[in-house]
């Protein structure tokens, strides 16, 4: 009887809970900050280089002419290379990441640098990640700069979110339109043009006061042609076609309108085997593209002391967490999409301390074992340890990075790196004043630092010792990568390398050892030029150490090594480039990396070489670094108060025609990838736009030998790797 009266009784307590939450999340009229008090936060955050919008008010007032440029991405999105890497064996799955750590919009995101205690979230692997969707509890959340132009300069798509939850007032004023199109989703479009992002996350987290299906289609349409089909709208799974928030968890007649209109669907987490087999069913039928079905993974599910009912995740028992891999090997056999919703749980859930003997916190030992399959700690420090839901035993054999799609790094045409993280150590000797800074905006992809036979090297029980060669990141000002060697796993019953005559000068006999630091796809046909700023370490005398590129052409192909050997020049820094050219046209570059070919005598750990940048670029592309100037740097006043405050300012000369064809090209800062500023020679930080807020600690100075100005500088840092150098300037005090 039920059943034929109200044909959705089995989900009576959820339209009863919903009705209570809607009720529940109400803010009462007088909590919170008032709006002025919002308003005067959101200028303040301005300097940090935030923007948001707490209600339908700022965002239809928003206008973006009065945007500072501070607030601005100046880096231009690189298009990836190729759709995969070339040795990818079985299916893979896309990744989306969904941010939301901590509330957003935290100081170590900002513009300038902050100093911070321990590192914070940041994804350092990039290369696994499609699109990444800044999230923050605001009607309208802008990705800050920062994110946007590191995640750029690596080949990652950058989304806001726009979100109506249940205690958004007027949500109707979301469908006014105004000469037939729609106000807001004009706003939208605007705001990611000018802000300098790819598009947005829409997610209806609450019903309207009558079914608007038809004008929410409407709106994504109008969203869309807004933006230009280089941008792109993700809709959450929410608010369903009968106007109700009724999460489906896959692909279903409940949502597929609004799929099929939008570039993606994210569904919620809450999926299984049967939602997955009937989303295949309806993707095949109403052909949708499978990869932009992105299904939800609630890294947070994996949690035994959360408050309220237990979050579940894809697998039931123990999803999340250390095992949000499972959820992503699951997919990519169906050929679905991956959206893991807040990564950062590995820095919120975790201590962030270095406590560990390696140096490491338990924040990223718990990153590197969800991405990579790492080891575990045995002791974890968090609230639900008691229950050891993390240590289980599939993390290690189902990592993320074993079944995400892989692109390479670069474009065809460029690929820079200095193996920056977002944060330096400025710790110094002083181990009781351990510090960070935050440079969020310069990080760069991470190399592959372990071999790809053996990744989890340092606990090989392999039947013989291996020599292998493996990488260190130092995270200093000046950040280097250093390549070691060592021998790793049992002692062996036969003679081994220790054992060879070392005095054997036959070097076609040494054996060679090889370290894949990129993936990459580029021609090679001779048209790009690989440069190396290195050290060789005194431990490489007596071997053959250099840069090494592979080719092929295709997934199928085995890959040949050209090695460009590196001159051993008594522990001094030295720059070298080679011309990657291969003899059959039909093959590209698709590997870089280091090699050592000689006999060691010693097994313990060796440094061999030390890597400060690599770089590829077209070989038109050696530009003067003369042909591009910094003039008319001046500080003025900027602000009404209480935010008056000083900005340095410049301008940039030279001419656009004299960029070489396949470097990035900013429509802010043209061929300056950003700035360093300094203030008698003391860095200041960085700046990605021709603005630099100054503070008043930036002015104090030694007044006995400096009197009373101080000496500014503003040095560009180019695209394609040089440095322009600007003269000076004094400013009093």
């Amino acid at each position: 009887m039920l059943a034929s009266q109200f044909p959705d009784w089995k989900n009576i307590g959820w339209h009863i809970g919903k009705k209570l939450r809607d009720i529940l999340h109400q803010s009462p009229g007088d909590s919170g900050p008032s709006k002025a008090e919002r308003k005067a936060q959101r200028l303040r955050d301005v300097l940090k280089g935030f923007a948001y919008f707490d209600d339908f008010d700022e965002l239809c007032s928003w206008n973006a002419s009065e945007v500072d440029p501070l607030q601005q991405a100046n880096t231009p999105l690189l298009e990836r290379a190729a759709p995969s890497v070339h040795d990818r064996s079985g299916p893979t799955s896309k990744v989306l990441l969904c941010h939301d750590y901590k509330g957003g919009y935290h100081d170590y995101e900002a513009i300038r640098p902050h100093k911070v205690d321990n590192k914070l979230y940041s994804c350092r692997y990039l290369q696994y990640v499609d699109t990444f969707v800044y999230f923050s509890h605001k009607l309208v959340c802008v990705p800050p700069p920062t994110w946007t132009n590191t995640l750029h300069r690596n080949g990652v798509k950058v989304l806001g979110t726009f979100i109506l939850e249940p205690q958004s007032p007027e949500i109707e004023r979301l469908l006014v339109k105004v000469d037939g199109r729609f106000r807001i989703a004009e706003q939208l479009a605007s705001m990611a043009e000018t802000f300098g992002f790819d598009g947005w996350l829409v997610n209806m987290e609450k019903a309207f006061s009558k079914n608007v299906t038809k004008d929410l289609i409407a709106f994504i349409q109008c969203l869309k042609q807004a933006m230009g089909s280089r941008r792109q709208v993700v809709w959450y799974d929410a608010l369903n076609v009968d106007n109700e928030v009724q999460y489906q968890n896959g692909l279903t007649t409940k949502n597929i309108e609004f799929a099929q209109v939008a570039d993606a669907l994210f569904t919620n987490y809450k999926w299984t085997e049967s939602k997955l087999r009937n989303s295949k069913e309806l993707t095949l039928k109403h052909y949708i593209n499978k990869p932009n079905v992105y299904f939800g993974v609630d890294v947070w599910a994996q949690n035994t002391n959360m408050e309220g009912p237990p979050r579940v995740t894809f697998p039931s028992d123990g999803g999340g967490g250390t095992n949000t891999g499972l959820a992503i090997t699951r997919l990519a056999q169906d050929n679905f999409s991956t959206a893991i919703f807040a990564p950062g749980w590995t820095y919120e859930h975790f201590s962030a301390n270095c406590s560990l003997r390696d140096g490491q916190s338990i924040s990223e030992a718990v990153d590197r074992s969800m991405w990579e399959g790492a080891a575990l700690p045995d002791d974890l420090g968090c609230d639900c340890q008691k229950a050891k839901p993390h240590h289980t035993s599939f993390y290690r054999s189902n990592p993320i990075t074993q079944h995400a799609c892989e692109f390479p790094a670069g474009s065809s045409e460029f690929f820079d790196t200095m193996f920056r993280g977002a944060f330096e150590d400025n710790s110094g000797t002083d181990v009781e004043d351990r510090h960070m800074t935050s440079v969020l905006g310069l990080q760069d992809i991470s190399p592959k630092l372990h071999p790809v036979f053996c990744p989890l090297w340092k606990e090989s029980t392999r039947g013989l010792l291996e020599r292998v060669m493996y990488g260190n990141l130092s995270e200093g000002e000046d950040p280097y990568l250093t390549i070691n060697t060592k021998l790793v796993g049992v002692a062996p019953t036969t003679p081994s390398e220790i054992s060879r005559n070392h005095n054997d000068t036959r070097t076609q006999s040494w054996p060679t050892y090889r370290l894949c630091l990129y993936k990459i796809k580029m021609p090679a046909d001779g048209t790009r030029r690989i440069l190396i700023d290195y050290i060789r370490e005194r431990a490489s005398r007596t071997a053959k150490v250099g840069l090494y590129a592979a080719f092929g052409s295709g997934p199928a192909k085995e890959l040949e090594y050209q090695d460009y050997e590196l001159s051993y020049k008594s522990s001094e820094r030295y720059v070298a480039s080679f011309d990657m050219l291969h003899e059959d046209a039909e093959n590209s570059a698709m590997e870089v990396g280091v090699y050592c070919k000689g006999i060691f005598e010693r097994s313990e750990a060796l440094p061999l070489l030390r890597i400060r940048r690599i770089s590829i670029k077209p070989i038109p592309a050696v530009v003067s670094d003369s042909a591009f100037t910094i003039t008319n740097i001046r500080v003025v006043q900027r602000g009404e108060s209480p935010n008056v405050h000083k900005r340095l300012i410049w301008e940039w000369e030279g001419p656009p025609d004299a960029w070489p064809t396949g470097l990035p090209w900013s429509k802010r800062t043209g061929p300056f990838s950003h700035f360093v500023i300094s203030a008698d020679c003391r860095k200041l930080g960085y700046a990605h736009c021709l603005e630099f807020p100054i503070l008043e600690e930036d002015f104090e100075i030694d007044q006995a030998t400096s009197g009373n100005n101080v000496e500014i500088g503003v040095d560009g840092v180019l695209f394609g790797g040089g440095v322009v150098n600007a003269p000076r300037i004094i400013v009093p005090t």
